[in-house]
This record gives structure tokens, C-alpha cells and sequence, in this order.
């Protein structure tokens, strides 16, 4: 098979597999992959600036999805670009989402294992150590949340749970309309849930149309404690 044929089963948009390796002993497969002619837009990942020229460039290995019972290691070439508001700055490579050695749908394909399984059993499952696993979930959290619809904050509701003796206490507060939590506090004193009121209120009130959401946080904010134990604290 080709470089070609490996392009099209790779199927990163914008590159090419100009090199392979594979190797049946360790079941591993290797793929050096650089940008298709047509794609010589460089784009800064500080601040989105597009350039065509490159400050210089190196080699990156991330680990992709199996093909079959093989492990997948993509070696990518990278470029930097000289940015006049950032400096040198590595380019935006939409399947390079971190520093990490992973790629974009690998670290998805981890963060949608641990929807259903334990941490110990997706870390099992990829060879990978239950710290790595927790970090890439992570990041897959975050841009999940980041390109989510977000329905706007009208009715709030606080609660407490207990987390054990250890952590004891968690104050846990949600949108009442849709069953979401919003944030989660250690401990259940007034000032746990002091430090989720400044930033909220100046964001949620802009998605308001009449603003009523500041006045129902004051109010809240004057008579959240005590807080009980059933989920009835309402706003």
C-alpha cells in the first residue's frame, strides 16, 4: 500500500502521508504526515493571525487512533510563525488540540470512554496511566463546554451534599430549567458560595433580557444559609 492509500485512511484534512513504517513485531505503525501544497496558510495559536511564511519548523509525534490491532504514532511536521503581536509562536493545528502527544479524536475517543467506564477501566483499555487519563478527559470537558449552547440562567437552585469524612461537605449549585450543575464549592460555609456569585451575576445578566437574574441573585445572596438538605433551595 501507498502513501497515498494511507492518506486517505489517515484522514487528517490538509496533509499527507509522505512516509510509513510499520512494524509487525511490536504491532505499531507510523506515519509522517507534512501540509498538501494547497494548504500554506499558517495560523497563530496565540491569537489567530494568518501568515504565509514560516519562522521555522521540527517534528512532532502524537499518538492516533488504532488501525486495527496496531498503535498509530503520527509524526507531524510543524511550523512556526513569527506573530507581531505574540513572537514566535507555534501554528494552530486544528488536530493538535494541546501540548500533549495526543491527537484531537484520540483524546475524544478517551473522554467518550470515560463517560460510561471508570477512570482505571478507559486507562486499561488504552495502555495509558489513570493520570493521563483524568488530564485528557479534562481538556475534553473544556472544549466540550466552550462550544456548547448555554441556555440562559433564570431559576438557580444551591444545595449541599456530603462527600465523605474526608471532604465532608460540597456546595453545589445548578439551573433549575434544565437539571445542570453550574459549579461545585468545597465545604458549605457563606463563603464557599461568596466565591461563585462576582463573575457569575456580570455573565448571566447580559443573557437576560429584562436583567431580573441581579436582583434574584442579590436576593439569594442576603439568604442562601442555611442551606438544607433537600434540593428545594429555590431562586
Amino acid at each position: 500500500m501507498g502513501d497515498n492509500e494511507f492518506t486517505k485512511i489517515l484522514g487528517w484534512p490538509g496533509y499527507r502521508v509522505y512516509r510509513h513504517e510499520i512494524n509487525e513485531g511490536t504491532k505499531s505503525l507510523r506515519l509522517w504526515v507534512r501540509r498538501k501544497r494547497g494548504n500554506r496558510k499558517l495560523i497563530c495559536s496565540g491569537c489567530g493571525r494568518r501568515f504565509s511564511d514560516a519562522h521555522d519548523s521540527n517534528e512532532r509525534e502524537v499518538r492516533d487512533l488504532p488501525w486495527g490491532e496496531y498503535r498509530t504514532t503520527v509524526i507531524i511536521e510543524v511550523y512556526r510563525v513569527c506573530c507581531p503581536e505574540c513572537g514566535v509562536r507555534i501554528e494552530k493545528v486544528p488536530q493538535l488540540p494541546s501540548k500533549a502527544p495526543f491527537s484531537k479524536r484520540f483524546e475524544e475517543a478517551v473522554g467518550l470512554a470515560c463517560e460510561s467506564a471508570s477512570v482505571r477501566q478507559v486507562a486499561r483499555q488504552f495502555g495509558l496511566a489513570a493520570s493521563t487519563v483524568r488530564a485528557i478527559d479534562l481538556r475534553y470537558l473544556e472544549r466540550w463546554s466552550a462550544t456548547r449552547r448555554r441556555d440562559p440562567l433564570l431559576e438557580m437552585g444551591v444545595d449541599e451534599i456530603y462527600f465523605g469524612k474526608q471532604m465532608k461537605f460540597i456546595t453545589v449549585v445548578s439551573n433549575l430549567e434544565t437539571g445542570e450543575p453550574l459549579w461545585f464549592g468545597q465545604d458549605r460555609k457563606q463563603e464557599t458560595l461568596d466565591e461563585f456569585f462576582p463573575d457569575t451575576t456580570k455573565r448571566h445578566t447580559a443573557e437576560t433580557r429584562d436583567g431580573s437574574l441581579r436582583g434574584h441573585v442579590a436576593a439569594l445572596h442576603q439568604q442562601h444559609y442555611p442551606v438544607g438538605a433537600e434540593l428545594s433551595h429555590y431562586l
